[in-house]
């Protein structure tokens, strides 16, 4: 039976409810940490642990073996580079970093600890769904890709972002819509559409209007395969609906919405697969225990199961360059 890993948990927002009971399964959560003392304490006392208001101090007096970095965007760099130094391997929640260079800056500080492993959570790319559209794109079920697109279009109001300011702020965050909800879609644009030829697209500011951040936006992708993608999103829907995805074949479209995967050819759809529905919230899914499985089983072993770094930086690469490409409106 393999020894189970010390685990320390960085940033006590909602996504560590998620992780939280994932890393007891199988292994011992030995501290939390978060800059709001009462929230880390109540944490720390129900999970039995030690809990800190500073991830240096956790790091510099626990033995840890896996740190999950779940804090604000802008500080997993100096997080993830302590980390290195200690030997301690990590896994962050997505986006990798708030802007593409840092991300990057962050990769070629893992060239210089090649005993440290980590990874980066995209969990929808392990949903059953994708899974089985991947297959079926594959093998050409439908013939060649033509086109596609997705949305999401969902609803966040000040509250969420009182509840936690940094979400609202560019500098802490990188940006709103983009960055924050919709990089797990764009994430799949880019892993069937293969590597970006053009990219053009605005961002704009629709409902909380006091903050520095976008709740909206529109982007038409050109791949070099060919492929054309358009993406649509905003955070000033009436409800949080169902992503969606469309891949528009020559002999059929798939779609990914409510947790399945529909094929519509010659006039008729059906479903072809269905997700596991999540614990927490429906739209997160319950691919979080696979992606966090797969790091452990792969930890000190040749064959590495997680998503490397590397992938994870497509998406914001994408994400990054529409920042840079207007001013928000």
């Amino acid at each position: 039976m393999e020894k189970k890993k010390r685990v320390g948990v960085v940033g006590c927002g909602i996504i560590s409810d998620v992780h939280i009971p994932l890393i007891k399964k199988k292994n011992d959560l030995v501290a939390v940490c978060d800059t709001k003392f009462e929230l880390v304490k109540k944490i720390g006392q129900e999970n039995t642990c030690n809990y800190y208001e500073s991830f240096i101090h956790m790091l510099e007096k626990e033995e840890l073996d896996v740190v999950h970095i779940l804090t604000p965007h802008n500080i997993r760099y100096e997080i993830a580079e302590l980390a290195c130094k200690k030997g301690v391997h990590f896994i962050i929640e997505k986006p990798l970093a708030h802007t593409y260079e840092e991300a990057n800056k962050l990769i070629n500080l893992l060239k210089l600890y090649p005993d440290v492993e980590a990874t980066v959570v995209y969990q929808n790319r392990r949903n059953k769904s994708y899974i089985r559209l991947k297959d079926e794109l594959k093998n050409s079920n439908c013939g060649k890709i033509l086109g596609l697109e997705a949305t999401v279009f969902w609803r966040r109001d000040l509250n969420y972002y009182k509840n936690a300011p940094w979400r609202g702020k560019k500098i802490e965050s990188g940006g709103g819509l983009l960055i924050n909800q919709a990089i797990h879609t764009i994430d799949y644009l880019q892993d069937i559409g293969g590597e970006v030829k053009n990219i053009s697209g605005e961002i704009f500011k629709l409902k909380n209007l006091e903050l520095d951040i976008e709740d909206t936006a529109a982007i038409k992708l050109e791949f070099k395969s060919g492929v054309e993608a358009f993406f649509s999103g905003t955070l000033s829907n009436f409800s949080n609906t169902s992503i969606s995805l469309k891949v528009y074949c020559q002999n059929g479209t798939y779609t990914i919405r409510d947790g399945k995967l529909f094929l519509n050819k010659d006039g008729e759809e059906k479903v072809l697969e269905r997700d596991e529905k999540g614990e927490i919230k429906d739209y997160y899914g319950a691919s979080h225990e696979m992606e966090i499985k797969s790091f452990y089983d792969s930890l000190g072993k040749s064959e590495k199961l997680y998503l490397p770094l590397n992938e994870s930086l497509k998406s914001l690469k994408i994400i990054t360059d529409i920042y840079k490409r207007g001013d928000l409106k």
